[in-house]
């Protein structure tokens, strides 16, 4: 068995020379036959301050000496392993949390400079034995999550309430939300585009617009690299902590590049085309995929452009994570729509052929990571959920099925390893020797809607209304968990609010010598809270049993209810043809519908 490799900060230090474990079950058995609390380290290859405590506390030679004699120490690195980070997290990297053998938290914290780390050691270790008999070798039962499976579909009031609760947090003077530190909040921003898209209303767009703007133009993005940090310390986004994280930066991608459709701002396209480009030259690997992260490193961050090319460019993790390459890759197909097909196009149709031959194995399942060839951690959903989605935005953006099959692949294998008795969906297999808390399964909410939104689109696409009410029973029966965590249930609000949503059916007819690309791509790139793509071969069944023409071919149908708009051939005709449905669906609303259903005008 090769020996576990531990990565520590790039800069000289001595934390190697402490004796880390990994985590399984013969290090927590480990510390139970010796009778010693764990000391979990959770680390990222990105994160200053885990750098600066490799580079002190854990480089004191009276700390490694006293940590390697009284402790077992556990180090893992939160990207690698999100299902423990997800358990223990203290509140931030580094966290340095203290354990019993069973996996029970005694104490913690994140950063702990070495002079306070020797008096926390004794404390900790006084405490365990003195209390060990009363703790025990069992865990804690998690508390039960705020899940109500009797809710068949989502409440309305609950998505009110969240977007009530990022009016009542916006900070007005600075965009953002709260006061410091300030995350960028995509999924935020993206509901508010939404809600102003739904009910015009003003005061949403103005609040994603102004954070919009105060994001690019401040610190936290990278006006001569490029590319995102990954949050501010500051209110003003002055102050960055200088880390670039892949699926931070992808979801801003996606996110300006709503922005953009929706108020029209040609900047937004503009910083979305940056950070592509900062991606595709610095985290972009000869396999097709991208690498992880790019390091924190303040002191080059603050040179000018002049002086950054004298010198090497930060680290950059060259891991792979399935559930951000997902997200990389839909925000290049986003972008190879908006911005430039030709050049955005075949990266990501290439990642998506790369990212399902490295990630997917029949037998051992979906993988999280792949370190230069060895794939680790199978089976997490925020793998599933995102790469099934992204696999949709291939098939809409591509035509071909075989997206669509591999995406309800992927369904199916969440349905055998992951699902739970009330149809939502664990983060986890069962692993009935994992150590401590990972023994408890968790639902997560963000996740679940993903799978959700999934759900969603199928339906529509397949017209199979079974994948709707499923959707919408996953999405409901979170409402009071989702009511409960305000704005962070706001990627929930999204999802809920499509199930409301009238779908906008696009329906691309083509033959094999005469694909409908061009109006395929046009279409992917309209903005629309519950729009799918689809495309029919003519002689198809879906297309026999359709009701169109076989002439003109390619066409673009676009339907929304009951009423359709005349076959679009060209893309400029886009526009008009939507404008043309709103004027049918209007008069229609005072009219008797077609007792034949919908079909083209």
């Amino acid at each position: 068995m090769a020996e576990p490799t531990f990565r520590f900060s790039p800069r000289p230090n001595r934390a190697q020379e402490i004796h880390w474990h990994e985590w399984t079950p013969q290090t927590f058995q480990k510390a139970k036959d010796e009778d010693k609390p764990v000391l979990l380290s959770i680390s990222a290859v990105w994160c200053h301050w885990c750098h600066v405590m490799d580079e002190t506390t854990y480089s004191d030679p009276q700390i490694i000496s006293r940590i390697n004699s009284d402790f077992i120490p556990v180090r893992i690195d939160n990207d690698q392993r999100p299902d423990v980070n997800q358990r223990y997290n203290m509140g931030g990297w580094p966290t340095t949390a203290f354990l019993t053998p069973a996996g029970e938290i005694i104490t913690g914290g994140t950063y702990i400079a070495p002079e306070q780390m020797t008096p926390l050691l004794d404390q900790v270790l006084d405490y365990w034995r003195e209390h060990k008999t009363e703790m025990g070798d069992t865990l804690n039962p998690p508390e039960s999550p705020k899940i109500n499976s009797g809710l068949d579909r989502p409440s309305p009031e609950s998505v009110t309430k969240i977007m009530e609760a990022i009016r009542d947090q916006f900070d007005r003077a600075y965009g953002g939300l709260g006061v410091a530190p300030k995350f960028p909040q995509p999924e935020v921003w993206d509901l508010c585009l939404i809600y102003f898209t739904t009910s015009a209303d003003g005061w949403a767009a103005g609040m994603a617009a102004r954070t919009l703007d105060a994001m690019a133009g401040s610190n936290l993005f990278d006006g001569i690299d490029g590319g995102f940090f990954r949050y501010s310390t500051t209110r003003e986004w002055t102050v960055p902590h200088f880390e670039k994280v892949l699926d931070d930066n992808a979801q801003l991608v996606k996110l300006y590049l709503h922005a953009y459709q929706v108020l029209g701002d040609e900047t937004y396209r503009q910083i979305a085309d940056a950070v592509l480009t900062w991606a595709n030259k610095n985290l972009l690997n000869l396999n097709g995929l991208w690498g992880g992260s790019q390091d924190a490193d303040e002191e080059y961050y603050g040179l000018s452009q002049e002086d950054r090319e004298k010198r090497e460019a930060p680290f950059v993790d060259p891991i792979i994570y399935t559930h951000a390459n997902a997200e990389m890759i839909s925000a290049h197909l986003l972008a190879a729509s908006l911005i430039n097909p030709a050049g955005y196009s075949p990266i990501a149709l290439t990642a998506l052929e790369a990212i399902w031959d490295r990630m997917w194995d029949e037998d051992a399942g979906l993988f999280h990571y792949d370190d230069e060839g060895e794939q680790g951690v199978p089976g997490q959903l925020i793998d599933v959920c995102h790469l099934t989605n992204t696999l949709i935005d291939g098939y809409e953006f591509t035509g071909d099925p075989l997206y669509l099959e591999r995406s309800q692949t992927l369904i199916s294998y969440a349905d055998q390893v992951l699902k739970a008795d009330n149809g939502a969906f664990y983060d986890h297999p069962e692993t009935p020797q994992a150590p401590g808390r990972l023994k408890h399964r968790q639902q997560p909410l963000n996740e679940n809607a993903l799978m959700a939104r999934a759900f969603l689109r199928l339906g529509a696409i397949l017209d199979d209304d079974s994948w709707n009410l499923r959707a919408q029973k996953l999405v409901g029966q979170f409402s009071p968990m989702a009511e409960e965590q305000g704005v962070f249930g706001a990627l929930w609000a999204q999802i809920a609010d499509r199930v409301e949503a009238p779908l906008l059916t696009t329906t691309v007819v083509q033959s094999q010598h005469r694909p409908g690309s061009q109006l395929r791509q046009a279409i992917y790139g309209l903005f629309d809270r519950n729009r799918i793509v689809r495309t029919w071969p003519v002689g198809s069944p879906e297309f026999s049993q359709s009701g169109y023409p076989e002439i003109p071919v390619p066409a673009l149908y676009i339907c929304q209810g009951q009423t359709c708009s005349a076959p679009v051939t060209d893309p400029e005709g886009i526009l008009p043809a939507l404008q043309q449905l709103q004027q049918q669906s209007a008069t229609e609303l005072t009219s008797p519908s077609d007792p034949d259903g919908a079909s083209p005008s």
